[in-house]
């Protein structure tokens, strides 16, 4: 992926030593590094006696904005001493501004890279990725940051479904899949017709993989009634991947949110770097 400039997003609670590693692969990419730094403010009070809740809100929501200017100024300085091209935003909001703060910054980048050390508080991980990829359009690498110190992946694991989600992730993985050594395509109990599953599950995106010199293994898997999520990453673990490529929220977000679903889980439980997009 011939990324120029990547946007990473750090909760100001968050060690800013884990930046570590995405500066140095925006070094060997020779690539620009946004750093967002997010702080969550109190929400506004909603009461009778507003005038001295009034009071304690805003003094809270000052204090935030202080200690904000402090940890982007100490990762400001940190940037400075990497010598790579790179500058520091932050935003204080309140938790349903998020999606569209992380949009707005998505727009001028070309990946995110979200890293699991982001807090789930008030679903603010699950905000910043659906900010990127539903505002932003653009695609997502969850994990843990040691592991974006380079994004050089021998064994790759895509999760195929058929759907746009995972045609988008795959499309955007393909200087990826180019550099890897296997690429395996797993469909979960696939439903081998048109408009389901696709008339030769897999085949059809090895075909179109094929196309661009990367040769593939399709392999079908059977749930047994566990959840995708699950048997996506057993498999993953099988085959020794170093990497899961896969498309996010193929269903309603309204839906993965009351009931769970693949995107929430992988974000949540898997160990290895997700290449996502919607």
């Amino acid at each position: 992926m011939l990324a120029r400039t990547i946007i990473y997003p750090i909760h100001m609670d968050q060690d800013p030593a884990e930046l570590n590693p995405v500066i140095e692969m925006c070094r060997a990419g020779d690539a620009h590094l946004t750093v967002l730094v997010i702080g969550l403010s109190p929400p506004p009070p909603i009461a009778v006696d507003t005038v001295i809740l009034s009071d304690t809100w805003a003094n809270q929501a000052e204090s935030r904005k202080s200690e904000l200017r402090e940890r982007a100024a100490q990762i400001e300085h940190r940037l400075m001493q990497s010598a790579i091209s790179a500058e520091v935003k932050r935003a204080l909001m309140v938790d349903s501004s998020v999606e569209m703060t992380v949009a707005e910054h998505a727009f001028f980048a070309d990946l995110v890279m979200l890293p699991r050390t982001l807090p789930g508080t008030h679903g603010l991980n699950e905000h910043v990725a659906a900010g990127a990829m539903f505002g932003g359009g653009k695609p997502v690498v969850v994990g843990q940051p040691d592991q974006f110190g380079a994004l050089d992946w021998k064994t790759v694991l895509v999760a195929w479904d058929n759907e746009r989600a995972a045609a988008r992730a795959v499309s955007e993985a393909i200087p990826l899949l180019k550099r890897a050594e296997q690429v395996r395509i797993a469909c979960v109990d696939p439903d081998a017709i048109r408009t389901a599953s696709g008339e030769a599950p897999g085949w059809d995106m090895a075909t179109y993989l094929a196309r661009h010199g990367i040769e593939v293994v399709v392999d079908t898997l059977s749930s047994g009634s566990r959840p995708t999520s699950q048997t996506i990453g057993n498999f993953a673990a099988e085959i020794g991947a170093d990497a899961i490529v896969m498309g996010a929220y193929g269903h309603s977000r309204l839906r993965q949110r009351f009931l769970g679903g693949t995107t929430s889980a992988i974000m949540k439980a898997c160990d290895l770097p997700v290449l996502m997009a919607h």
